[in-house]
C-alpha cells in the first residue's frame, strides 16, 4: 500500500467513522477494526492481530460511550489471557544470559500481582479486589511471556510495538474525527472546554497521547520512515487540546532528558533552533495571534490559575488526606487492591472527601500505599529501580531513544495520576511492557571470560598490558621492537 493511498484511505475512514460514531459507536469501532484487518492482513502475523485487538479493547474500555465500555469490559481480560496462552505456545527465545535486573523486574511484577490478589482477604470490597488482582497477574504473565519467548528478538519486539503505536494513533485520529463531528473539537479551540475525544475524560486522552508520542519516535528511529512521524501530529495536537498539564510536562521533561543523554552540544543546538523559531514567529506577528486565541488563554490559565487553592487543583490536600487515612487506619496491609472507590464512599464522613466528592488519589504511588500498605513497598521499589536503570543506562540510539523517553514520561505522569496499576486501561500494559523491552536489551557488562578470550585473540595488546602491569612470561618469546632512530 503506497503512502498516498494510505493517507487517502485514512481520511475516508475518519469521515465514515465519525458519521457512524454519532449514532452507532459499536459500528464505528467495528469499521476501524475491519479496515485495519484488510490493510495489514498480509503484513501482520496472528499474534500481532491478537495484540492489536487487546489494545483496541483496552481503548474501548476507557471510552466515554457506555455501550462500547460494556461491550469491551470482559473481552479485554480474555484478550490478554489469549495473548499469554498464545505466547506460551511459541518456541522459547530466551537469551543465554538474561540480565539480572530483567529477572528482578519480572519477579517484582509477579509479587505485586500476587499481593494484590491475596489482599481480597482483608479488602473492604473483596470481589472487586479479586477480579482486579487476577487482571494484574495476567499483566505480569504477559510481560513474562514477552521477555522469555518473543522479545529477545529485537526485530520482533519493534514490530509488536509498531502495532501498538498504530492502534493508539488510530484511536486518537478517531477521537479528532468524533470531536469534529459533534462539535467538541471546535469548542475546545474556541472556548474553555477541554477536549477528550472518545475517551472518558481529558486526562485519559492526555495520558494516551503522552505514551503515543515517544512510542512513535521509537518506531521512527528504528525504521527511518518519515511517514511514521505523521502519527505523532494528531497525538501532539490532542495533547494540547486536552490541556492535561501532567501529560504535557511529563512529555517535555522526557524529551529534555533525552537531549541531555545525547549530549550538551545537541541541547545547545536545540535551544538555538527553538530561539530562532520564536524570533521568526515574532517577526511575522504570529505570537500575538497564537496567545490571543481562547484555547491558548485557557491553556495558560491551567498553569497559572490557583483553582482549588493551589496550582494542583487541590491534589496536595488530597495527598495529605490520603496519607492520613492510610497511616491512621491500616498502614501495614492497606485497604485492599482496587478498593479506592468503595473506600472513599466509606470515608464520606470525612470533611474533605465528603464535600469534594473525591474518587481518585491522583498519585499512583500513594494510591498503592493506601491499597496495599507497607507490604507493597519492596516490590514497588524494585520496579522503580528497574525503570530507573532503563532511564540511566539504556542507549539512546535508534529505538532506544523513544523507549527511554516513554519510561521517563510514564514515571512522571504517575506523580499526579493513578494509572500505573490500573489494569482496566491502556496505560499499564504499554508502560510496563516497554520497561521490560528496554531492560531486556540493555547493553551487558563485559564478561571476564570474554575479556580473556579477546586478549588471547589479540596478543600484542595482551602483552603490552602485561608489561604495564609488570608481569612477564619468560616462556613466551618476546616480540622484536623497532629501533629508535
Amino acid at each position: 500500500m503506497g503512502q498516498m493511498g494510505l493517507l487517502v484511505g485514512a481520511t475516508c475512514l475518519v469521515v465514515v467513522t465519525t458519521i457512524a460514531a454519532i449514532t452507532a459507536p459499536l459500528v464505528a469501532t467495528g469499521l476501524v477494526a475491519l479496515v485495519l484487518l484488510l490493510a495489514f492482513s498480509r503484513r501482520v502475523d496472528g499474534w500481532r492481530w491478537m495484540l492489536a485487538l487487546t489494545i483496541g479493547l483496552l481503548v474501548c474500555a476507557s471510552s466515554n460511550v457506555p455501550a462500547v465500555v460494556e461491550a469491551s469490559f470482559y473481552p479485554r481480560y480474555a484478550a490478554v489471557a489469549g495473548l499469554v496462552l498464545w505466547g506460551l505456545c511459541l518456541p522459547g527465545r530466551t537469551p543465554a544470559r538474561t540480565d539480572v535486573w530483567t529477572r528482578v523486574f519480572v519477579a517484582a511484577l509477579w509479587t505485586m500481582g500476587g499481593l494484590a490478589t491475596v489482599s481480597f482477604a482483608w479488602s473492604v470490597v473483596p470481589m472487586e479486589t479479586l477480579q482486579r488482582g487476577v487482571a494484574l497477574l495476567l499483566l505480569a504473565a504477559l510481560v513474562h511471556v514477552l521477555v522469555r519467548r518473543r522479545w529477545p528478538d529485537a526485530a520482533v519486539m519493534m514490530a509488536d510495538l509498531r502495532v501498538v503505536y498504530l492502534v493508539l494513533t488510530a484511536s486518537i485520529v478517531v477521537s479528532l474525527g468524533i470531536g469534529f463531528a459533534d462539535g467538541t473539537l471546535v469548542a475546545a479551540t474556541s472556548s474553555v472546554t477541554r477536549f477528550q475525544g472518545l475517551y472518558n475524560n481529558p486526562n485519559m486522552l492526555g495520558i494516551v497521547c503522552a505514551l503515543t508520542i515517544p512510542l512513535g519516535w521509537a518506531v521512527y528511529r528504528q525504521s527511518r520512515r518519515q511517514v511514521v512521524l505523521l502519527g505523532m501530529v494528531p497525538s501532539a495536537a490532542s495533547l494540547l487540546l486536552s490541556q492535561s498539564r501532567t501529560a504535557l510536562i511529563a512529555v517535555l521533561v522526557g524529551a529534555l532528558w533525552l537531549v541531555l543523554r545525547y549530549g550538551l552540544g545537541r541541547m545547545v543546538r536545540l535551544a538555538a533552533g527553538v530561539t530562532a523559531l520564536l524570533l521568526v514567529a515574532h517577526l511575522l506577528n504570529m505570537l500575538p495571534t497564537v496567545f490571543a486565541a481562547p484555547w491558548m488563554r485557557q491553556f495558560v490559565l491551567r498553569f497559572t490559575d490557583p483553582t482549588g487553592g493551589d496550582l494542583s487543583n487541590g491534589r496536595t490536600q488530597m495527598w495529605q488526606t490520603t496519607v492520613d487515612l492510610w497511616w491512621q487506619n491500616r498502614p501495614t496491609l492497606g485497604f485492599g487492591y482496587a478498593s479506592r472507590n468503595h473506600l472513599f464512599e466509606l470515608a464520606g464522613a470525612d470533611e474533605f472527601f465528603g464535600t469534594a466528592g473525591v474518587s481518585v488519589v491522583h498519585n499512583s504511588y500513594l494510591q498503592l500505599l493506601l491499597e496495599l500498605g507497607l507490604a507493597a513497598v519492596i516490590p514497588l521499589l524494585l520496579l522503580l529501580l528497574a525503570a530507573g536503570r532503563v532511564v540511566l543506562r539504556a542507549p539512546v540510539r535508534r529505538a532506544g531513544a523513544g523507549l527511554v523517553w516513554l519510561v521517563v514520561t510514564g514515571l512522571l505522569i504517575q506523580v499526579t495520576e493513578s494509572a500505573m496499576f490500573g489494569t482496566g486501561q491502556t496505560y499499564p500494559y504499554v508502560f510496563w511492557t516497554v520497561v521490560a523491552a528496554a531492560l531486556l536489551h540493555l547493553p551487558k557488562w563485559p564478561d571476564p571470560a570474554d575479556r580473556e578470550a579477546t586478549a588471547r585473540a589479540n596478543p600484542p595488546h595482551a602483552e603490552a598490558r602485561h608489561q604495564r602491569d609488570g608481569v612477564f612470561d619468560e616462556g613466551v618469546p618476546r616480540r622484536p621492537t623497532a629501533l629508535l632512530r
